[in-house]
């Protein structure tokens, strides 16, 4: 995200149009305040009421064209901040689902949400604020030189006080970017752990910890809100300072305007134009000055999302594989999660096409990282990785993914129909293919009996099933992929004795000309397999050939 505002490059048009609008609005506030001078000074006077009726008339036109023109511009204005935001949060989401595995381990998905919702802060950049800059200092050079034109004297000593604007601006810009900062990393720190709270609900409740947990909470949005209340103190002592600064001005300007009107060598009508031409100019001048505050959060939350986009994406090869022979191969491959230990070490296999391979192993002994090399979760640390003779590193990983299914043991269903859970893995899938493939798993008996059948919302995760259902529509969505290399990874933890039969007949049936590898600490059938490894504490040895 090297250039943000390489986002208006497609919108152009709004970016154009609201610019123009903003400076034709610009042009029209300057001529009234002359126009008021010109009537009390000339006009009055000299009693020249079709003049006077002339010069209302045009100011009440130049108002009703400025209203009309304010509310498109603030039409345009906030079309074009949601469509840059909507863009910038999609390319942002994009770049989550690109990076590595390893990445997520580390963080938590409520985090990770609230990150992704600091792209509204980023807003102040396409709003008109920010275009107000550019138009402003226009308008301060032509405002200076008709007050000078009207009294150079008074002009001198009224912009006089304008260092004083962006001293105590710069005093606070630093205070407010520092709490910006903070108060965002409590935003998404909060968020993930309501998150995490909400997600073990159920562990909550079995341990009687509702009021532990709402403690915690309590605690972070006790902290959050110290923060926010923190920035905004810091806020309206800064406003009010620039605001006070400017009132002083007012009136230093009244002070002098009256003397002089006293004397006789001012007029009202001149008092009034500069007045209203002063406030033009201290205008741009707060904005520049209310822009150094403004700005600082946009500035932290612009860092903050830059910081994500840098992060290194996947490592992905060219090679784009259409088919499988289903050969997989490990090189003397080690492998560890974090710099404890390697999980896997010096392992080395060869996996024929059309083989059915059951690795054994106690829990946390690496067989589930096996699987995750295979399919390029992670790299390994030492060692190659070969499928179909190619290296896994020259692999295009999603043409690889596209040819293997996958049966996890950590099953996750999204909150969607049952048929649409199923066709995750293929989404083009005609009726009876999804038919066969649920029968075929042995999740059609309790789909039929669903009120609602193929159509049944499944719950957050699944939630609305038993373990042994959800890994049945798993098994099912694998099936429907109809890839060149399936596993499974503790498929038959959950499943009954029949369900596992069924797996085994898969196996000897359906997937007779795929390669399958099967992980599992149990006991399993050796009849149906041409080879069995058994993995310990990372290291694999072959038990039948």
């Amino acid at each position: 995200m090297k250039n943000i505002f390489s986002y208006i490059r497609n919108f152009w048009f709004y970016g154009t149009s609201v610019f123009l609008l903003m400076l034709l609005l610009s042009l029209l506030a300057l001529p009234t305040p002359y126009l008021m001078k010109y009537i009390f000074d000339d006009v009055i006077p000299k009693k020249d009421i079709k003049l006077l009726n002339f010069i209302i008339i045009s100011i009440f036109g130049i108002q009703i064209l400025k209203a009309f023109l304010s509310f498109l511009t603030n039409y345009l204005f906030s079309t074009l901040n949601q469509e840059i935001l909507t863009k910038i949060k999609k390319d942002l989401f994009s770049k989550l689902l690109r990076l590595p595995l390893s990445f997520f381990d580390s963080q938590q998905s409520g985090y990770l949400l609230s990150r992704i919702y600091e792209v509204e802060g980023l807003g102040f950049f396409f709003s008109n604020s920010f275009l107000r800059i550019l138009i402003a200092g226009g308008e301060f050079l032509f405002c200076l030189g008709i007050l000078f034109y009207l009294n150079w004297r008074l002009t001198a000593i009224s912009i006089s006080i304008l260092p004083l604007l962006f001293l105590s601006t710069r005093a606070y810009s630093r205070k407010i970017r520092k709490i910006s900062k903070e108060l965002m990393e409590k935003n998404a720190n909060l968020s993930k752990r309501i998150q995490e709270s909400l997600s073990g609900i159920e562990l909550i409740k079995s341990f009687s910890s509702e009021e532990r947990e709402g403690e915690k909470i309590s605690f972070s949005l006790e902290d959050y809100k110290e923060a926010n209340i923190k920035r905004s103190i810091q806020f309206s002592l800064s406003s009010e300072i620039v605001g006070f600064i400017g009132s002083a001005g007012g009136f230093i300007v009244l002070w002098y305007s009256g003397w002089k009107i006293v004397e006789g060598s001012f007029t009202l009508g001149t008092y009034i134009a500069f007045s209203a031409y002063l406030a033009k100019l201290y205008g741009p001048t707060q904005i520049f000055a209310n822009i150094g505050l403004s700005l600082q959060p946009a500035i932290t939350a612009l860092k903050r999302v830059s910081e994500l986009f840098e992060l290194a994406e996947e490592k992905d090869g060219g090679v784009k594989i259409s088919k499988l022979r289903g050969e997989i191969e490990f090189r003397d491959v080690y492998f560890g999660y974090d710099s404890k230990g390697d999980v896997i070490r010096g392992i080395s296999f060869k996996i024929k096409p059309s083989e059915k391979v059951l690795i054994q192993g106690p829990n946390g002994s690496g067989k589930s990282t096996i699987v995750k090399l295979i399919l390029g979760l992670y790299k390994c640390r030492k060692g190659k990785i070969l499928i179909d003779g190619y290296d896994l590193e020259t692999l295009s990983l999603s043409s690889l993914r596209e040819r293997i299914s996958f049966v996890s043991q950590n099953l996750f269903l999204f909150n969607e129909t049952i048929k649409n859970n199923i066709l995750y893995s293929r989404p083009d899938a005609r009726e009876e293919e999804i038919v066969e493939a649920v029968k075929l798993s042995g999740a059609y008996e309790f789909i039929k009996n669903l009120p609602n059948g193929f159509d049944t919302i499944v719950g957050e995760g699944g939630k609305t099933l038993s373990g042994g259902e959800r890994k049945k529509l798993s098994i099912a969505r694998a099936i429907l992929k109809d890839s060149d290399i399936i596993i499974f990874d503790e498929a038959t933890s959950e499943l009954d004795s029949g369900s596992e039969e069924r797996i085994e007949e898969l196996m000897k049936e359906r997937f007779k000309g795929k390669t399958c590898l099967l992980i599992s600490h149990k006991p399993m059938n050796p009849d149906i397999f041409d080879r069995i490894f058994r993995i310990e504490d990372g290291v694999l040895k072959e038990l039948k050939k």
